[in-house]
């Protein structure tokens, strides 16, 4: 996102991002993981924001699961991008 001059708002930055990784990545794995990526991203507004929640340690081991597929899809992508 930034590689391509694209800076998310201070107000709903997260969801910027996460609405710009839906249109970049567009396959059916993309739209897995932005979709898995939203829900992390609204329980952490949970936790953070307003009320306390909890995250068992099945959902943070599927959590860092899905990080690292996430991080080789990206990775995959950015690989023949010019640095900036």
């Amino acid at each position: 996102m930034f590689n391509q001059g694209y800076r998310p708002s201070s107000t709903e930055g997260h969801v910027a991002v996460i609405k710009y990784l839906q249109v970049v990545l567009g396959s059916e794995t993309g739209n897995r993981l932005v979709t898995i990526l939203n829900g992390m991203r609204k329980k952490r507004h949970r936790i953070v924001y307003e009320e306390m929640d909890v995250v068992s340690e099945d959902e943070a081991k599927r959590a860092v699961k899905w990080a690292e597929e996430f991080f080789e899809k990206i990775g995959a992508m950015t690989k023949n991008l010019p640095e900036s």
